[in-house]
């Protein structure tokens, strides 16, 4: 198996999530892309299509935390699998997007996303531990 056969990829802007060590996921930050003064209207545009299609075509998933309902667990982070190459195509117009409208974005990669608490065919939902994204 070739090094990047099992690497996890997770995009992400600068805020953070709440009080929490982790970075806000790009699907969070539509509304500040949508608020941006100077936001290209072909970069609005493509923001909604991207969405669209994501709703079409990515599940949400069901669990984010080993805590069940009550939140006890540590927040999991969503990762794609390198499997999902429609969905991180459609993540790379997403990014160009939402930077058109002043929203930084990074690519994140690992191999290791830490405990897979949920997963589907393109993406796993996994708690970090001590590790930063």
């Amino acid at each position: 198996m070739a090094k990047f056969d099992r690497t996890f990829v997770r995009f992400v802007c600068y805020r953070r999530v709440e009080s929490q060590k982790q970075r806000l996921g790009l699907f969070q930050a539509f509304d500040e892309a949508r608020d941006c003064d100077f936001a290209p209207s072909w970069a609005l545009k493509q923001i909604g299509e991207l969405s669209d299609w994501f709703q079409q075509h990515l599940t949400v998933p069901s669990q984010f935390s080993r805590g069940g309902w009550k939140g006890r667990g540590q927040p999991g982070l969503s990762w794609f699998k390198p499997a999902a190459a429609d969905h991180i195509r459609q993540m790379h117009q997403l990014k160009l997007a939402l930077e058109a409208c002043g929203v930084h974005v990074d690519i994140l990669t690992t191999r290791d996303p830490g405990h897979i608490i949920w997963q589907d065919e393109y993406q796993v939902v996994a708690e970090p531990g001590a590790r930063k994204f």
